[in-house]
This record gives C-alpha cells, structure tokens and sequence, in this order.
C-alpha cells in the first residue's frame, strides 16, 4: 500500500534562524512522499536567496507580503498537492525522524479527519502531567461560553476533540476544501470557527483525535513573528483578540447563547487575559511586571469591549471559506 501523500505546511515570519532549524528537522524525517511548502512573509531578499539555495528536495518557498496566520495558512494550502496537510510553525521543532509518520498512521482509518500532536516545553519531548487522566479529560473541549480548553500536553490518546490548534496539526485536505480555509478577519479563534463549521457539517462516525505520538518542541522565546509576548502592548492586544473572539465569531455561529450569556464574556474575557498573564511561558516578564498587566486588564476591559466588541461592525470580519 502506497503511503499517503503529504504536504508540510510553515508559516514563517520574521524568523530566519529558527527556519533553517525547522526546514533541517523536516530533512531528517523518515517519510517517502512530503513536500514542504513554506510561506515565507519577512520579504527578505536574502532569506529568499538563502533558502533557494538549499535546494531541498520538495521545498517550494510562496513568497508573500504578511498575511497573518490564518491567510498564510490559507495560501499554503492553494499551494499544496497533497492529501494530508500537516502544519507546523517557524519556532517550532519536530521531535526524532518519524514525526510525519505518526501523524500519517491515525489516518488508516478514514473516518480519522484530522490529528493534533502533542506540544512540548522540553527539546527531548519527554513530559509528561502528573494526573493524565484528568488532563484527557479535560483537554480539548469548550466550555458552555465556548471557551476552548486545550492542555495539549497530555500523555494519553483522545478520539473526537472538538477543535485543532495552529501548529502539529494535520487534516485531510478534503475536510479543508469541505468547509473552507479559515477566516482572515480574526485576531484570535480561527481554529474555532474552523471547528464550528465542522461540527454543523459532520457526518456520521467522522473524529478529530489527539494523538501524544506526534511531538514538537513548542518554543516561546523566540524573537520575531508576530510578538504576541514582546510587543509593548501585550496584554492589551491579547484582550483585544478575546473581545473580538466572542463577538465576532461565537456570536456568530451561536448568537442565541452568545446574547443570553453575554454578561458573563467580559468577565470570561478578563480571567482568560489573566490566566495567560500568569501562564509560565510569560515568566520573563517578571512578577512586578504581570500584576501591573493583570491590574491594567481591569481598567482596559470597559473601553475594549465597546470598541473592539459592542461597537466593531459586523462587516470586519472578513470570512474566507474557500481554498480551491
């Protein structure tokens, strides 16, 4: 039986080192049949002249102007010619050769749709919780809110998770052109609404699992990228993503429970801000620093849901749901 056909896909971004790190990884994996396509938005002469040089087989570079994550996501896949679409970022690192191919393997069956890897904090990819089973259980799922809770840490396998994350993901290329791309007017939830379009649309049997297999080593001091956490308006940009998260697309796709809840989405807002504030891979921030954060969410939170919620017209969200 023939392996599967994959396309890599990294989004790059202002990250030229950590690049050639990724594209060397991705050079070691065991795996007959991948391409990697590398959206590449820094507009660098130089990267570009560097990585054609490579001359790795089966690299295609799509040099771009900045698209934000989903559109490049969206770019690539236009780009892509194969079956399976397995996605991973500029600053991360697959962990050991057969990366691709435990992605792939959750794919003998056909009703798998799609898989989500496992995420690491450790180069070795060893780790692993101290209560697994309370991590499973909890761990991809929303709450009523449809706040997704993700722990995508766990060391044991979960079948049908309710929604995939941006990086160590792969999905049936199917799936991808059945329910569209992902929505380029978000600052934050694409994979979300990716998700909800899934779950109107799913038929009989079909599952997105969690496999721990798969791992990458997730790293988050990396310079460059978007600068979620080093920008100087850090904290006020990641409340300004769960407004308009809320607003615009659960609003969206579950209006009724979105305006009988809605008293309670600046408060989610707020405790969501304040639980990545205090999430460990902020630590270098410095304890001062994040309770002068933690105290501004509290006085932003008015202005931001007016504007960037209450009073942010519908028409900005510009919805992508085509990648042929």
């Amino acid at each position: 039986m023939l392996a599967l056909s994959v396309s890599v896909i990294v989004r790059s971004y202002r990250r030229e080192r950590t690049l050639i790190e990724l594209l060397d990884r991705l050079a070691e994996q065991d795996y007959p049949n991948f391409e990697i396509i590398v959206v590449e938005q820094s507009e660098s002469p130089a990267l570009l002249a560097r990585l054609e040089a490579r001359r790795q087989p089966g690299l295609r570079v799509v040099a771009t102007k900045p698209l934000g994550a989903p559109g490049a996501r969206n770019e690539a896949v236009r780009h892509a010619a194969n079956e399976i679409l397995l996605m991973v970022d500029d600053d991360d690192l697959p962990v050991g050769s057969e990366w691709i191919k435990k992605h792939v393997a959750n794919f003998a069956d056909p009703l798998c749709l799609a898989v989500n890897g496992r995420l690491s904090s450790r180069p070795d990819g060893v780790q692993a919780p101290r209560f697994p089973r309370l991590v499973k259980a909890l761990s991809f799922r929303y709450t009523f809110l449809k706040n997704p809770r993700t722990y995508a840490y766990g060391s044991l396998r979960k079948i049908d998770i309710a929604f995939l994350i941006g990086s160590n993901v792969s999905v049936r290329r199917a799936l991808v052109e059945r329910v569209g791309g992902w929505d380029e007017g978000v600052p934050m939830g694409e994979e979300q609404s990716f998700a909800f379009r899934y779950a109107l649309q799913k038929r009989p049997d079909e599952y997105f699992v969690y496999d721990p297999l798969p791992t990458i080593w997730r790293r988050v001091d990396i310079d460059g990228g978007l600068d979620r956490r080093s920008r100087p308006d850090w904290y006020e940009n990641e409340l300004h993503g769960h407004v308009v998260y809320y607003h615009g697309v659960v609003g969206f796709y579950y209006p009724w429970r979105f305006r009988l809840l809605y008293p309670l989405v600046p408060l989610t807002c707020a405790l969501q801000v304040l639980e990545w504030i205090w999430d460990p891979d902020n630590r270098a921030r410095g304890v001062l620093e994040r309770l002068r954060a933690s105290f501004g969410v509290f006085v932003s939170l008015p202005k931001t849901i007016w504007r960037s919620g209450v009073r942010m017209p519908r028409r900005s969200i510009r919805r992508m749901f085509t990648v042929r």
